[in-house]
């Protein structure tokens, strides 16, 4: 009686607490992430590899939250109210909660380190993102600012709209800002590999900030710069080096550059409403685009190209919170109880956040039963959505006019006018139907071309489909037979230009276009050259290089360091005007219309005198008077009459015009040497140096 007594006492105790008696340390899997429910105000958190909940905390009901996580962080923002609380995942509850007293305020956590941002006021503040408190001071920045994201080195990077440029904070302390647009133009930065990108919506560029500081340009599609208010949709990160940009409004553009080869694929979506489609995500090669019309995915695979696919998330039309943590991308339902979580292959578990059979703060778990298997949702690739995909073309109502004639004709005519039979009897064979138009019609720039993959036409027989350009230029191969492969590539056309590109299926009856696809060009910006060397010449440099792949006669090269000039053609340069006796660096980097390289060479030049030996001249009349100055001034030393030694010249230099009595011989040019006697200046009638130029021979100028 006493042990069953102090049995109930504990699971009471363990219960007000708020956890379950099985464990007093819930155990949550490593790989996962927290899910929140708008509806029912319950955050769980998921196992990434099983799709299981394992933990559950509640909330109130219908408060706008944000879950910020990033390793142990987990965090959850009220838009409303500006008030930030942190979870306790071992004990499923809420640690701490402070207000920042701001709505719609940012929190960016990553590596340990944290900022609140404030972009109304532009206030931004460090904290520590285990406890809530505050580092440092806090800073400001020209309002409103843009959604500032944490690079792979712990730095934020903040877009200021009102100055065009991005303005990076360490440890709190803002750092020299990067230029990327002008005042006013709508900024995104995505974290792609650890490193900043910066797209710029109205001016149709993408900017890459190398680890180097080295400052990259990409030029997108015209068509980005008709985004709606708002700019272009892009990822808070990536895993990898693919950036996806999505247009919103009429467009439905969605570019994918590759930060590693400055690649640009573009592709349209014919979706019902443009606008509802969200902030795009992307994990290996295929891109998720979020549709709250349909509370869907369209995934697309960059790799492949044609037709998206729709993957079914909420049981009806609203948002779907979409990222990527622990290489898996989520997608959750915020309204409903339903979300979804898929790997890197592409196979997919359905979740349920409605599971109460887990810890929680006011719920006891049962004994777990044997763990069920489910091959169709551990082991195969997410099956496209039953409900016909909103970029699927509807058969042409042609194909329904063969299924009405046959039946008719053949019940009337025979038994009446049986002559006329055989006039009637190619009625009876299926007019041929046109088919629908080809599909996913994608442009991939590469250099010196452009590669264009779509998908086939659906319905009717197409005999062979072929490649319209908006422009000069040739495709390969002409055309391409009714069963593929479905592709073409572009060469010929001008780095400067933009192509569209129509896919034309050809038939009986003639001919079906594809919408045009969005501009490419047939380039893509260069990367940085090799072989940079830099020769040393008096107050100079002879600067050579071999240009980078793909560069034509287009290209130009960008000088900077000791020197600059940012249009020179071809793969060497000179550089004049520098200092002597002293060491100079340049940096060069390669660009064209479709961008430039973060990525820059280096090289170094010595200008260090190089110094000669030389022997003394004209001494037979008179001692040689070594001068302090290149003139008839002080004396340094002196060169007995008729001693001729060798002497170690160091530089020339202009000064005073002076003439040898012995020789009759004039010269302003005057050597500075070290001897045995003294070191100072002979004028050069009395240096047996080579005749002609100033400085003259391998000798340098004296410019200190």
């Amino acid at each position: 009686m006493v042990a069953a007594a102090l049995a109930a006492i504990l699971v009471a105790v363990a219960a007000w607490l708020g956890v379950g008696v099985s464990s007093a340390n819930p155990k949550l899997a490593d790989v996962g992430a927290w899910l929140w429910t708008k509806a029912s105000g319950k955050i769980v958190h998921v196992n990434g590899l099983s799709g299981e909940v394992d933990g559950y905390l509640n909330d109130k009901a219908g408060r706008q939250l944000r879950v910020v996580q990033d390793g142990g962080d987990v965090l959850l923002v009220d838009d409303q109210t500006g008030y930030v609380s942190r979870i306790e995942p071992s004990q499923l509850s809420v640690a701490q909660t402070r207000d920042f007293g701001a709505a719609g305020l940012q929190l960016a956590v990553s590596g340990g380190t944290g900022y609140a941002v404030d972009p109304a006021s532009g206030r931004i503040q460090q904290l520590d993102p285990a406890t809530l408190n505050t580092v440092g001071d806090a800073l400001t920045l020209p309002a409103p600012l843009g959604a500032a994201r944490i690079d792979g080195g712990g730095r934020l990077w903040v877009p200021v709209t009102a100055r065009g440029e991005v303005v990076p904070v360490a440890e709190g302390t803002a750092a020299a800002p990067v230029k990327v647009g002008t005042p006013g133009e709508e900024l995104s930065v995505t974290i792609a590999g650890g490193l900043p990108v910066v797209v710029n919506s109205r001016a149709a560029t993408a900017t890459v900030i190398g680890s180097d500081g080295g400052i990259g340009e990409i030029t997108l599609p015209k068509g980005v710069s008709q985004a709606a208010k708002g700019g272009a949709l892009t990822p808070a990160a990536t895993e990898g080096s693919l950036v996806p940009i999505l247009t919103p409004g009429d467009s439905g553009l969605l570019v994918v550059i590759d930060t590693a080869s400055n690649a640009v694929l573009s592709t349209k979506f014919s979706t019902g409403d443009p606008a509802a489609l969200g902030t795009p995500q992307v994990l290996g090669t295929k891109v998720y685009v979020p549709d709250q019309a349909s509370g869907s995915l369209i995934v697309w695979d960059s790799a492949d190209g044609g037709r998206p696919t729709t993957l079914r998330v909420a049981q009806e039309p609203g948002p779907v919170d979409v990222f990527v943590k622990d290489g898996l991308l989520w997608a959750n339902d915020e309204n409903g109880d339903k979300a979804i979580v898929i790997d890197p292959e592409g196979r997919k578990h359905d979740i349920a956040k409605d599971d109460s059979d887990v810890p929680g703060p006011t719920s006891t778990p049962k004994p777990k039963q044997t763990p069920r298997t489910d091959p169709t949702r551990t082991d195969t690739p997410p099956e496209t959505d039953p409900v016909e995909t909103t970029t699927r073309a509807p058969v042409p109502p042609a194909t329904r006019e063969p299924t009405r004639e046959p039946t008719r004709e053949p019940t009337r005519e025979p038994t009446r006018e049986p002559t006329r039979t055989p006039t009637r009897t190619p009625s009876s064979t299926p007019t041929p139907s046109a088919p629908a138009p080809p599909g996913g019609v994608t442009a991939r720039s590469g250099p010196g071309k452009v590669t264009v993959t779509f998908s086939p036409s659906a319905g009717g027989k197409v005999d062979r489909y072929t490649l319209k350009t908006s422009g000069e230029g040739r495709s390969v191969p002409q055309s391409v037979g009714a069963d593929g492969p479905y592709r073409f590539e572009f060469t010929g056309g001008s780095c400067t230009g933009e192509y569209t590109f129509t896919v034309v299926a050809h038939w009986q009856g003639g001919e079906v276009e594809s919408e045009p696809s969005a501009e490419a060009k047939p380039c893509v910006a260069p990367g940085s050259p090799t072989g940079f060397a830099a020769k040393a010449r008096n107050r100079g440099a002879e600067l050579t290089w071999n240009a980078p792949e793909g560069a034509d006669d287009a290209t130009t090269y960008e000088l900077t360091g000791a020197a600059t000039n940012d249009a020179i053609k071809g793969t060497s340069f000179t550089v004049e005007g520098l200092k002597n006796n002293q060491k100079h660096t340049f940096k060069l980097k390669a660009r064209n219309a479709a961008g430039e390289s973060p990525d820059v060479a280096t090289t170094e030049v010595d200008l260090a005198y190089p110094k000669q030996q030389y022997k003394n001249a004209s001494n037979e009349d008179t001692n040689t008077i070594i001068r302090t100055t290149p003139s008839a001034g002080a004396k340094a030393g002196t060169i007995p009459q008729k001693e001729y030694i060798t002497l170690t010249v160091i530089c020339q230099v202009k000064g005073a015009s002076y003439t040898d009595s012995s020789t009759g011989k004039t010269s302003d040019i005057w050597n500075r040497i070290e001897s045995q006697y003294g070191n100072g200046y002979l004028n050069d009638t009395l240096v047996a140096t080579p005749d002609g130029g100033f400085p003259e021979g391998p000798l340098f100028e004296c410019t200190d």
